[in-house]
């Protein structure tokens, strides 16, 4: 995903390490459902980064446009979906933040070790 070899090793390893432990404490279901917003946000990345290097007779004001799609949808699905999972699945609030946000260092972790 967002790796050249096609996995986020370190993203899905820290994911790993925050589901074994809120497992211990009970409460792996909203670890991992935040795991999988970050595993899902770190999929439409590298998807909007493929498309834009596929098309590379686009002008810059319309990679611009893409760039500001791409994070407007990724921004309103990262909501969207913490606030379901908050609100209506009613999973506690620190094991499912903590999974996104781990899950996000992570895949900054990737980013910059495949630089």
């Amino acid at each position: 995903m967002a790796t050249d070899n096609g996995w986020p090793k370190v993203q899905l390893g820290i994911l790993l390490i925050v589901g074994v432990y809120f497992a211990i404490n009970g409460v792996a279901l909203a670890a991992i459902y935040g795991s999988m917003i970050s595993l899902l946000n770190t999929g439409l990345i590298n998807r909007h980064t493929n498309k834009q290097t596929r098309q590379l007779g686009i002008s810059a004001g319309a990679s611009v446009g893409m760039m500001a799609v791409s994070v407007i949808m990724r921004m309103a699905l990262l909501v969207a979906l913490t606030l379901f999972g908050l609100l209506i699945l009613k999973l506690p609030s620190e094991a499912l933040i903590i999974g996104l946000v781990l899950g996000q260092i992570g895949f900054l972790i990737d980013k910059v070790i495949n630089e």
